[in-house]
């Protein structure tokens, strides 16, 4: 059965379920009211984000810069995946390679924190999937350090992904059939309404096969069932319960290699080196790695809310979760140039079986403190990950590098090879056990001091323990080791309101992060304390008529990073530090009626500040790789008055990255633009979509090795039919 075929049983599948869960339907479900764009043509302002604070203030009462993207608004942009929709945020880019593909970086850090509805995804930096957009409501991100919210890791922003939620007064049944370039489909269908007196229910299902036609077996196949149910328990108690699963595969692209300028025939702009590598368009659409290469995942959620209003002023939640995942990597990563003309490649093997559980209580109270009105949130969480991890590399000696190199030109890449022979040495054959336990206390509160001017802070102390073990299969060897770590975490901040339309803001915030990630932490460096960043950030806020627009200038430093020794390059410490500093400006204007401008732009200076690696060689003053340090974004959108059609432009332009600490190899800037047309011929709405539309070849993000990157796709068309019935 073809995927597209499965896609059709799978929507037929669900719309049946639908059926069965009308019958339990006791009350007439209400119209469907569909108000395209509510959400498309503002900065949601006056909206709430559960991610900048628990306290249930909008974003305009909230001293931080956060970007809420709608699903209306991915729509409309065209984003089928997570990394496509955040990358028209202000200031975040890249894309990560195939073993952390949602990584971006953001305010000059790649150590972003992901929550999947409100939730941290555990070892996220690791463990983050590609995954449809589809399936999510919303997309909140919440930018700088936020270690009080939500723990340690989030140094550059928080992401939360939130899934559509069951909401009995708002009532949809909606699906999506699209085909574009080089047989990639996408299909979708999302039902919900109204169950008994109080309850409601939503299910929404998404398959996505896309494939990347410009470079060789480059392709993902996700699949994501999203569901919920939410009833009252009593008058002023609410459960709310959700079941989720998703699974993806695909042929993995780790990148492509930098070869020689002497050696180029059709040399390329997309990188500039001090020696003269380039990327040769030749080998542009090469894929090195094996032919049986694995890259999959299998996920399972389930959680459990309960809301109870105990008092008017008082409310108390809790929420429990549990999260199973399997993941396997089995590829050839690494593509590295060898002389005369060759590619020298690895060869790597990893399976992660994870299992998490956690739960958080808290409570919520809204009334005076004397005259002055007060929000308050007080609350503890918990939460255990098991991970085990099988690890297998090829050990790079003469022998086994010459059985894995290839020709730099039509090369026969092969198949994996699982030969012990090549996996000699300590450390290549390894097998980790990992138990994490997290415990954690937290209070935030929001003063009216007056009507106009409103203070915000926050306590937060986090006590984790790891306990690790390393089981080496070629050595023979076991070891047991294990560490804790305790963090304390503050925000203070103030809103003052100029008007009822403008406000000015100002905050600091600070945030921890481990050495490395606590999943696969070296008994050498469990001895360091985790890194500590701060942030001083300013913004302003403003709705004036038909004009939405943000601003926010800010000042990040990380200390504690891990060093070499200047005095002896042979010891590591942790006296390494790095900053970044900058303004992020991001508007929406409703020029006319017809006419809707929105973007943003965000530019920083982000460097090394102290920092010595192997050989005792200074970094301080470099860029941290995969950090550009501009990037600005333009949508427009059309709405023609007599016709049901729209017209969509977005440009993005992303400035110059390294890939290496050195600022050797730079990845240079580009600009790319999509367009899109839309036409409703009820209850359908057509879209025809050109993605990279002068087809520029570019590169978005660093390789398995330095000297190779991960280049964009080229070129593409797709067309999509969303329907609402």
């Amino acid at each position: 059965m073809t995927s597209f075929k499965r896609s059709a049983v799978a929507l037929a599948a669900t719309a049946a379920m639908q059926g069965a869960l009308a019958q339990a339907v006791e009350a007439e479900l209400p119209a469907i009211n569909i108000q395209a764009g509510q959400d498309r043509d503002s900065l949601q302002l006056d909206n709430k984000s559960s991610s900048a604070s628990r306290l249930g203030i909008t974003l305009r009462e909230t001293p931080a810069s956060v970007e809420i993207l709608s699903q209306d608004l991915m729509q409309e942009r065209g984003a089928r995946t997570l990394s496509e929709a955040l990358r028209s945020t202000a200031g975040m880019a890249g894309g990560g390679p195939p073993s952390s593909p949602t990584t971006l970086s953001l305010r000059g850090f790649t150590n972003v924190l992901y929550l999947y509805d409100g939730v941290r995804m555990s070892g996220a930096g690791v463990t983050n999937r590609v995954e449809d957009t589809w399936n999510y409501e919303r997309i909140e991100v919440l930018k700088g350090p936020a270690s009080v919210l939500q723990g340690d890791s989030a140094i550059g922003g928080i992401v939360n992904f939130q899934t559509k939620r069951p909401d009995r007064n708002n009532p949809g049944r909606e699906a999506l059939l699209s085909y574009g370039s080089y047989g990639s489909t996408r299909a979708a269908v999302g039902l919900g309404g109204a169950v008994g007196e109080t309850g409601a229910y939503r299910i929404d299902y998404s398959r996505n096969d896309t494939r990347v036609g410009t470079i060789a077996r480059n392709s993902e196949k996700l699949e994501h069932l999203t569901t919920g149910l939410s009833f009252d328990l009593a008058r002023a108690t609410r459960l709310d319960l959700s079941f989720d699963y998703s699974r993806d595969e695909g042929h993995a692209y780790w990148g492509t290699p930098l070869i020689p300028g002497s050696l180029s025939t059709r040399p390329t702009s997309v990188v500039s080196t001090p020696d003269g590598r380039v990327i040769d368009r030749r080998i542009a659409q090469n894929n090195y790695n094996i032919l049986d290469d694995r890259n999959q995942s299998e996920a399972y959620w389930l959680r459990a809310r309960i809301t109870s209003r105990v008092t008017p002023e008082w409310t108390l939640r809790n929420e429990f979760t549990a999260n199973k995942v399997d993941r396997l990597w089995r590829n050839s990563e690494s593509a590295v140039f060898s002389a005369p003309g060759s590619i020298t490649r690895d060869q790597t093997q990893i399976a992660h079986d994870q299992r998490y559980l956690a739960n958080r209580l808290d409570a919520s109270h809204e009334g005076r403190i004397g005259a002055l009105a007060n929000k308050l949130v007080i609350g503890g969480e918990f939460s255990k990950t098991d991970f085990d991890n099988t690890r297998r590399f090829s050990n790079g000696s003469a022998t086994t590098n010459a059985s894995l190199r290839v020709p730099l030109f039509d090369p026969a890449v092969g198949t994996y090879n699982d030969d012990p022979a090549l996996m000699a040495g300590g450390g290549n054959r390894t097998n980790f056990t990992s138990d994490v336990h997290s415990t954690s206390v937290f209070a935030e509160d929001a003063l009216k001091l007056t009507k106009a001017w409103t203070l915000v802070g926050g306590l937060r102390h986090d006590r984790v323990d790891v306990d690790r073990s390393v089981t080496d299969l070629n050595l023979g060897s076991f070891s047991a080791f294990g560490t804790k770590y305790t963090a304390n975490s503050v925000r203070l901040g103030t809103v003052y309101d100029l008007s009822s339309e403008s406000s000015v803001y100002a905050q600091y915030t600070n945030a921890t992060i481990p050495v490395g990630s606590l999943f696969l932490l070296s008994a050498g460096n469990a001895a360091f304390p985790q890194s500590r960043g701060k942030q001083f950030e300013a913004g302003f806020k403003q709705s004036a008529g038909e004009v939405e627009w943000t601003a926010a200038a800010y000042h990040i430093s990380l200390d504690n990073v891990l060093s070499r020794d200047a005095n002896n390059a042979n010891l590591t410490v942790n006296n390494g530090s790095q900053s970044s500093r900058g303004v992020e400006l991001s508007a929406a204007w409703r020029a006319t009626k017809q006419l809707t401008l929105s973007g943003n732009v965000a530019a920083l200076d982000a460097r090394f500040d102290s920092l010595v690696e192997a050989g005792g060689v200074s970094r301080v003053g470099n860029t941290p790789p995969n950090v550009p340090e501009r990037v600005a974004n333009l949508f427009a959108n059309y709405r023609f008055r007599d016709l049901p059609l729209d017209l969509f432009l977005s440009v993005n332009h992303t400035g110059p990255m390294y890939t290496d600490n050195a600022n050797q190899i730079r990845i240079n800037g580009h600009t790319t633009a999509d367009i899109a047309a839309s036409y409703r011929i009820k209850p359908a709405l057509l879209t025809l979509r050109v993605r990279n539309l002068t087809d520029k070849l570019y590169a978005s993000y660093a390789g398995r090795a330095t000297s190779q990157v991960l280049l964009a796709p080229g070129r593409t068309f797709e067309l999509s039919a969303k329907f609402d019935f």
